[in-house]
């Protein structure tokens, strides 16, 4: 699976009786579609346009998880349990939706087995990519945690000709591995200088992945000495 959506590792006939319960919906750039705390009453998949996953501090700071895209379902975990959003949604640019009820999900939960299988992967692999996130932040050095979240990003994202796209910009980097926009910099030019990313303006591709792990891997053992 690529990204976040479970739907399209469905079964072709219980595929279509799911999208055939979605209803479409536009919303506008920097619309928050949940705060953390709000009742999840509703799921999303995203059609067009990008929706930012981040948790926001007391004291006003931000810290970006993850930026969905196209394809991607969102929302689903939370309404899974009837838990509050643990998490801020709030799109990015123009997004278009597809929308499914709480109730509705309920109901093909109930009706199809497979539904309920695939969340539950979906939600193993949150929950796995957050242990992550945890072991970069208390383990590595700011060079190393961006290159790694390059990397985990990277794994979610299908490959082009030029690489494989990553619509990061620097200050998003930044916000995602808890760091100051120069250090992000330097850090950027450093695996630009070594061919392994080409930053564009609101996005990183990833031009030598394999290259990229080793430099995290390297980094790990300098960190252990």
């Amino acid at each position: 699976m690529k990204g976040f959506n479970w739907i399209d590792e469905l079964s072709p006939q219980v595929r279509d009786t799911v999208l055939r319960c979605a209803h479409p919906r536009t919303v506008a750039d920097s619309k928050i579609l949940y705060q953390n705390g709000d009742r999840v009453t509703e799921i999303f998949q995203i059609v067009s346009g990008a929706i930012r996953k981040c948790i926001l501090t007391e004291d006003g700071q931000e810290v970006l998880l993850y930026v969905y895209g196209p394809g991607d379902i969102v929302a689903d975990a939370p309404v899974t349990d009837d838990e509050p959003s643990p998490v801020t949604l709030t799109t990015r640019g123009e997004t278009k939706l597809r929308v499914w009820s709480a109730s509705d999900l309920k109901l093909l939960r109930e009706q199809h087995h497979e539904v309920e299988t695939a969340l539950a992967c979906q939600i193993n692999r949150r929950l796995r990519g957050a242990l992550q996130l945890i072991e970069e932040l208390l383990t590595l050095p700011v060079a190393a945690r961006i290159a790694s979240r390059f990397a985990q990003l990277s794994d979610l994202q299908k490959p082009t000709d030029r690489g494989i796209d990553l619509l990061l910009s620097q200050v998003d980097i930044g916000l995602m591995v808890g760091s100051t926009r120069q250090s992000v910099n330097r850090v950027v030019n450093e695996l630009r200088g070594l061919g392994l990313i080409e930053p564009l303006y609101g996005k990183i591709t990833i031009k030598d992945l394999p290259g990229l792990n080793r430099y995290v891997r390297e980094h790990h053992r300098l960190n252990e000495r």
